[in-house]
Protein backbone atom coordinates (compact mmCIF):
# COMPACT_ATOMS: atom_id res chain seq x y z
CA UNK A 1 0.00 0.00 0.00
CA UNK A 2 1.45 3.73 -1.20
CA UNK A 3 -0.12 6.69 -0.45
CA UNK A 4 -0.05 9.63 -3.04
CA UNK A 5 -1.32 13.11 -1.82
CA UNK A 6 -2.62 14.82 -4.98
CA UNK A 7 -4.45 18.39 -4.87
CA UNK A 8 -7.06 17.58 -2.25
CA UNK A 9 -7.27 14.27 -2.95
CA UNK A 10 -5.79 11.15 -1.39
CA UNK A 11 -5.11 7.99 -2.56
CA UNK A 12 -4.12 4.54 -1.53
CA UNK A 13 -3.45 1.44 -3.92
CA UNK A 14 -5.52 -1.29 -1.93
CA UNK A 15 -4.67 -3.61 -5.28
CA UNK A 16 -2.31 -3.62 -8.10
CA UNK A 17 -2.50 -6.15 -10.61
CA UNK A 18 -0.31 -6.37 -14.18
CA UNK A 19 -2.79 -7.91 -16.61
CA UNK A 20 -0.24 -9.33 -19.15
CA UNK A 21 -3.43 -11.06 -21.63
CA UNK A 22 -4.62 -7.38 -21.68
CA UNK A 23 -1.35 -5.69 -21.75
CA UNK A 24 -3.04 -3.55 -18.55
CA UNK A 25 -2.62 -2.32 -14.77
CA UNK A 26 -5.35 -2.93 -12.88
CA UNK A 27 -5.85 -0.89 -9.91
CA UNK A 28 -8.14 -0.81 -6.58
CA UNK A 29 -7.78 2.17 -4.82
CA UNK A 30 -9.26 4.20 -1.80
CA UNK A 31 -10.00 7.94 -2.44
CA UNK A 32 -9.89 10.14 0.47
CA UNK A 33 -11.89 13.42 0.13
CA UNK A 34 -12.26 15.38 3.26
CA UNK A 35 -14.75 18.11 2.31
CA UNK A 36 -15.13 17.47 -1.07
CA UNK A 37 -17.98 15.60 -3.31
CA UNK A 38 -16.99 12.30 -5.24
CA UNK A 39 -14.14 13.18 -7.34
CA UNK A 40 -15.14 12.89 -10.93
CA UNK A 41 -13.62 10.53 -12.97
CA UNK A 42 -12.10 12.51 -15.12
CA UNK A 43 -9.95 14.24 -12.39
CA UNK A 44 -8.77 10.64 -10.92
CA UNK A 45 -7.70 9.72 -14.97
CA UNK A 46 -5.89 13.26 -15.39
CA UNK A 47 -4.13 12.74 -11.55
CA UNK A 48 -3.02 8.85 -13.12
CA UNK A 49 -1.63 9.65 -15.87
CA UNK A 50 0.51 11.94 -14.02
CA UNK A 51 1.53 9.20 -11.44
CA UNK A 52 1.90 6.57 -13.92
CA UNK A 53 3.38 8.80 -16.67
CA UNK A 54 1.11 7.65 -19.12
CA UNK A 55 -1.28 9.34 -21.77
CA UNK A 56 -4.68 10.20 -20.27
CA UNK A 57 -6.66 8.24 -22.96
CA UNK A 58 -5.18 5.18 -21.53
CA UNK A 59 -6.26 5.20 -18.23
CA UNK A 60 -9.99 4.27 -17.73
CA UNK A 61 -11.98 4.54 -14.85
CA UNK A 62 -14.53 1.65 -14.11
CA UNK A 63 -16.23 3.43 -11.16
CA UNK A 64 -16.00 5.24 -7.93
CA UNK A 65 -18.09 4.44 -5.10
CA UNK A 66 -18.44 6.68 -2.27
CA UNK A 67 -19.04 4.73 0.70
CA UNK A 68 -22.27 5.95 2.57
CA UNK A 69 -21.82 8.83 5.43
CA UNK A 70 -18.03 9.49 4.61
CA UNK A 71 -16.00 11.10 2.26
CA UNK A 72 -14.27 8.28 1.26
CA UNK A 73 -14.27 6.21 -2.20
CA UNK A 74 -13.52 2.96 -3.67
CA UNK A 75 -12.30 3.15 -7.54
CA UNK A 76 -11.45 0.67 -10.00
CA UNK A 77 -8.91 1.66 -12.53
CA UNK A 78 -7.51 -0.26 -15.81
CA UNK A 79 -4.14 1.79 -17.22
CA UNK A 80 -3.34 0.05 -20.73
CA UNK A 81 0.26 0.10 -21.86
CA UNK A 82 -1.31 0.89 -25.35
CA UNK A 83 -4.00 3.32 -26.22
CA UNK A 84 -7.50 0.46 -25.98
CA UNK A 85 -9.06 -0.03 -29.38
CA UNK A 86 -12.81 0.93 -28.91
CA UNK A 87 -15.23 -1.03 -30.69
CA UNK A 88 -17.48 1.37 -32.92
CA UNK A 89 -20.81 0.69 -33.62
CA UNK A 90 -21.92 0.56 -37.46
CA UNK A 91 -23.68 3.32 -39.09
CA UNK A 92 -27.65 2.23 -38.44
CA UNK A 93 -29.87 2.89 -41.47
CA UNK A 94 -33.33 4.25 -41.36
CA UNK A 95 -36.02 1.72 -41.36
CA UNK A 96 -36.66 1.91 -44.33
CA UNK A 97 -33.78 0.84 -46.66
CA UNK A 98 -32.40 -2.66 -46.75
CA UNK A 99 -28.68 -3.28 -46.87
CA UNK A 100 -27.31 -4.16 -50.25
CA UNK A 101 -27.05 -8.21 -49.44
CA UNK A 102 -31.49 -8.36 -48.69
CA UNK A 103 -31.80 -6.23 -51.55
CA UNK A 104 -29.58 -8.59 -53.90
CA UNK A 105 -31.33 -11.51 -52.21
CA UNK A 106 -35.15 -10.09 -52.76
CA UNK A 107 -34.08 -10.28 -56.82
Amino acid sequence: MHSTWVDRMDFDVLEEKENVFFARKELQLSIKHPKLATPKKQELVKELSEKYSVPEDQVIVNFIFSKKGLNESVAKVRIYKEKPKIKQKKEEKPKGEKSEAQASEAK
